[in-house]
């Protein structure tokens, strides 16, 4: 009965000590498993941060730097600007200069115009006159000629210059608009005396005209 006893205790220890053994073992491969999906992780996060990094940089690269803005003193007008800014703002002294530098203009240009005049043959019976009464009888001509150009030019003008000046004041606005008004203006009053037709014409005419010369010269 002892000896039975015996072996069955140490039986049931063998046992015991395998179980032992193998828990062990499967500890060791669990740790083991463990220790290679944390490295496997790690190496993961690795990549993914590396990446972000790569991207961040590329990004970085692509931007454009940013230019340094730059700004300018404001310079305000002095009280004598203001003053001539306010005169020409005037529509009497507007119409007053363009009367005057429009009849200087035409002055110029009747005596430019008339010199390209073909000269008046005199008939063959026609009493001689002296050098010095020809030229006297062309400057009265090219005189006569000067006036009327003056005064034209000195019309148009004053009429030009005054109507926009007031169509623009009236209308609070700076643009093309004003330009063909007043040459409307102008061109029917300048034609006033060719019917209404003629009106017509110069005022689309010179209305047409107007705008033109506002675009060519970049109003």
């Amino acid at each position: 009965m002892t000896n039975d006893a015996s072996s069955a205790a140490g039986e049931t220890l063998d046992d015991a000590s395998d179980v032992i053994a193998d828990a062990r073992s499967m500890s060791t491969v669990e740790a083991t498993a463990m220790r290679k999906d944390g490295i496997a992780d790690a190496a993961a996060e690795t990549s993914t941060s590396e990446t972000n990094d790569d991207d961040a940089t590329a990004m970085a690269k692509k931007k454009k730097p940013r230019q340094r803005k730059t700004y300018e003193r404001v310079k305000l007008p002095t009280p004598e600007e203001v003053y001539q800014q306010d005169a020409m703002d005037n529509c009497a002294l507007k119409t007053g200069m363009s009367f005057a530098l429009g009849g200087a203009l035409g002055g110029v240009m009747g005596v430019v115009f008339g010199a390209f005049e073909p000269m008046e043959i005199r008939p063959a019976d026609a009493p001689k006159v002296t050098i010095a009464e020809s030229v006297k009888q062309g400057a009265r001509a090219a005189g006569a000629r000067s006036w009327s150009y003056a005064k034209g030019f000195a019309q148009f003008g004053a009429l030009y210059a005054g109507s926009e000046c007031v169509v623009e004041k009236v209308r609070a606005s700076h643009d093309m608009m004003n330009s063909a008004y007043a040459g409307c203006f102008t061109g029917g009053v300048m034609a006033r005396t060719s019917g209404p037709q003629g009106i017509a014409m110069g005022c689309a005419t010179m209305a047409a005209l107007s705008v033109a010369m506002d675009k060519l010269m970049d109003h």
